[in-house]
């Protein structure tokens, strides 16, 4: 059956429709508005359940409210002055509920009531959370080794580029430590490669708690890990790796029946030379090099390559 409406009762559905007021509240989207001060001066249903704070908690409060930290606060503020000035902003953000649950959303903001002297901005929200979790989950599979998750080879190649391009700009020295676990073969034959995984791990936290944040450890492959340290000269990296020598040489693994093994490491040691080998692949071989003299003097040393 064909049925067409009047133009009168179009203009009654449109009326319904189109009421600011039954939009926002009964929008899927969890949205807020705030002023010119990014005061809240409206919320809807959606917002307060995504927030867990009732419209009495929130109106009138300032968004800083919502922000994981007052840096973050400020830093948000250049997404309000753009889209004051009627740029349309859409970010992945991270955002605090009412119970200190942070969250990621994807925010966009619209100015509304251009018309007007009082400046309004409508933001909306979308929960992104698991998706932002997936994506940096993925993202550490892919730069860590498994096993000891330190980063992995590849990843340690491009934030070394990054290290040495700063350092060629800036005349900053940096040095590498190559280190190696002596005679790993006969742990594994002895005690099993459980436990030889276990020794492999032991050492990757030693390496890892031991250093600086500016520190770049990996495991390069095998017993063999590599350490990039950048604005170090050579005393500073030769000191560095003593002291890891000796902290490894202090360690003990648990090897099963109440029994502990001890291991130690030799080291190699070099820095960059910006006229003979100015790439950190240059570098890396050298204090393989190093390396490779520490195990042919003995073994539980640090060598330090000499041009």
């Amino acid at each position: 059956m064909n049925v067409e409406l009047s133009k009168n009762e179009v203009k009654i559905y449109e009326e319904i429709i189109f009421d600011d007021n039954l939009l926002f509240e009964l929008n899927a989207i969890p949205q807020m508005v705030v002023n010119k001060d990014r005061v809240i001066v409206r919320v809807n249903k959606k917002f307060t359940k995504l927030f867990g704070y009732s419209s009495e908690e929130i109106l009138g409060k300032q968004t800083a409210k919502l922000t994981p930290s007052l840096e973050k606060f400020k830093e948000y503020a250049q997404y309000f002055v753009q889209t004051k000035e009627g740029i349309i902003k859409s970010e992945e953000l991270e955002y605090k509920k009412k119970d200190g649950t942070l969250f990621w959303v994807k925010l966009e903001g619209n100015p509304i009531n251009k018309s007007t002297d009082e400046l309004l901005i409508l933001w909306s929200f979308i929960d992104i959370t698991k998706e932002v979790y997936y994506r940096k989950e993925l993202e550490l599979l892919a730069s860590t080794d498994p096993m000891t998750k330190l980063y992995n080879r590849r990843y340690f190649s491009e934030l070394a580029t990054t290290v040495v391009q700063l350092a060629k700009r800036s005349g900053l020295v940096y040095s590498v430590i190559m280190v190696d676990i002596d005679k790993f073969k006969r742990i594994n034959d002895a005690y099993g490669h459980k436990v030889g995984d276990e020794v492999i791990i032991a050492l990757a936290k030693v390496l890892k708690c031991n250093g600086r944040k500016s520190d770049i450890v990996s495991r390069w492959g095998g017993e063999e890990f590599v350490i990039l340290l950048p604005q170090t000269k050579l005393d500073g990296a030769a000191e560095i790796a003593e002291k890891l020598r000796k902290n490894v040489e202090r360690l003990q693994v648990f090897a099963g029946e109440d029994n502990k093994i001890s291991f130690t490491i030799s080291l190699g040691v070099a820095t960059v030379n910006f006229e003979d080998c100015p790439d950190v692949e240059a570098v890396i071989n050298n204090a393989d090099k190093a390396l490779y003299v520490a195990k042919e003097s003995g073994r539980n040393r640090v060598e330090i390559f000499q041009l």
